[in-house]
């Protein structure tokens, strides 16, 4: 994911993962992508909706193997969020 290659922000977010786990027993991670994400550039950065799809599933596949190895005990699931006019729809990765 967009944090991964940023040491500061991924330890920022193990700790708060850890805070949840703490206090109020989390026991699985939820990963969320979505079409013309603005942290990404927004849709004028694809060719494609294809090629958006492929890096997003691509990250994060990498996020939930990265939070898999660093957190065993906790499932991690992750989605892609395809918006069609007021419905929202998951497409798991």
């Amino acid at each position: 994911m967009i944090a991964l290659d940023k040491p500061a922000v991924r330890d920022w977010i193990m700790e708060n993962i850890e805070i949840a786990r703490r206090l109020h027993h989390v026991e699985r991670i939820v990963l969320i992508n979505h079409y013309d994400c603005g942290a990404y550039g927004g849709n004028a950065t694809w060719s494609s909706d294809e090629e958006q799809f492929e890096h997003h599933a691509a990250e994060l596949t990498e996020a939930k193997r990265f939070l898999s190895d660093k957190l065993p005990g906790i499932q991690t699931l992750a989605f892609f969020a395809e918006m069609n006019q007021n419905t929202v729809s998951l497409r798991e990765i």
